[in-house]
């Protein structure tokens, strides 16, 4: 079966901090390690520091990130899986979920 590439968006509240990222980094290993033990690991991007946002049609510049829902992406991970539904279950790993974060799963194209 042709293998798809999923990508896993993961978000944590406003309020997770570098402290707690750093608490929960080695759960993060933990999850790596056992996807890369699955053959499902491809990559993963995070970026918990602030950047540019850049908005409307005069093309504003402010230096921050964007919350919705108070919470902040922090991190873009790829997974390949047979199914979306078969990566949902590998993004149940995710260390934030026990934090208050979400992941959401999505095929990409």
């Amino acid at each position: 079966m042709m293998m798809k590439k999923i990508v896993l968006v993961v978000r944590v509240p406003s309020a997770y901090d570098i402290e707690l990222a750093k608490k929960v980094g080695p759960e993060w290993d933990k999850t790596i390690e056992y996807w890369k033990g699955q053959g499902a690991y491809v990559e993963s991007f995070p970026f918990p520091q602030p950047g540019h946002v850049i908005s409307g049609s005069d093309r504003q510049v402010q230096k921050g990130m964007i919350s919705w829902g108070g919470q902040k992406v922090v991190s873009i991970v790829v997974l390949q899986a047979e199914s979306v539904e078969q990566a949902t279950e590998l993004a149940k790993r995710c260390p934030v979920l026990d934090h208050g974060g979400t992941v959401e799963v999505r095929e990409r194209p």
